[in-house]
């Protein structure tokens, strides 16, 4: 077992690579390329458009870890989850989160016009949202009182990426998305400290279907 006060980890030389949630610019990324800092090993991050997906990547796959943020709202699901068997657990504090959108000119426009302002945003910091939009005022003005619609997508990153399509007006995303998609930030930071899990194919299992 591999452990010091950030991480533990059981010992597995078979992994070369780790399946998580995407697209690029998500925090579970971000995490990812820190676990394998952490362990000193090089590790091919694999994105997926949901946990399940990355997940049933690693049920097929005995050289490949699930990563799985433990603020994740069914997380339990991967625990209890017969196809896989829980690898380790580490402490990592993702890049800090702002509200953002890609043009803060159109964005107040449509404010004025009153039209809905569309806010993608993961499940997982929605109870924080609120704060934020409320903070962004000082930029955009009248955000917090608009006709707000909240949308919530799979990862931040993917929110971010909907409004550089236009399809979104705004989004709650960690800087490294912000900075990928080049979009502007409006709130003051939000800092979130969590813990990340890690699962890998149950090879117990694999050995009983062998």
């Amino acid at each position: 077992m591999i452990s010091n006060n950030n991480f533990w980890l059981r010992e597995n030389p078979h992994i070369t690579s780790i399946a998580t949630l995407g697209p690029d610019g998500s925090s579970s990324q971000a995490a990812a390329k820190h676990l394998s800092s952490l362990i000193e090993k090089p590790l091919e991050v694999l994105l997926f458009d949901t946990f399940e997906l990355a997940s049933q990547h690693v049920e097929k796959n005995t050289s490949c870890a699930l990563l799985v943020a433990n603020a994740y709202e069914r997380v339990d699901n991967f625990y209890m989850n017969a196809d896989t068997m829980l690898l380790g657990s580490f402490y990592y504090a993702p890049p800090a989160y702002y509200l953002s959108c890609k043009d803060v000119a159109s964005l107040k426009a449509k404010i004025s016009e009153q039209q809905p302002i569309r806010i993608a945003t993961h499940h997982a910091p929605l109870s924080r949202l609120n704060g934020l939009i409320k903070s962004a005022d000082d930029v955009v003005q009248g955000l917090s009182k608009a006709n707000l619609e909240i949308e919530i997508t799979d990862s931040t990153s993917k929110g971010a990426r909907q409004v550089a399509s236009n399809i979104s007006d705004c989004c709650l995303a960690n800087v490294d998305a912000l900075d990928l998609y080049h979009l502007h930030r409006l709130s003051s930071p939000l800092n979130i400290e969590m813990t990340w899990v890690v699962f890998s194919c149950n090879q117990v299992k694999v050995e009983e279907i062998a």
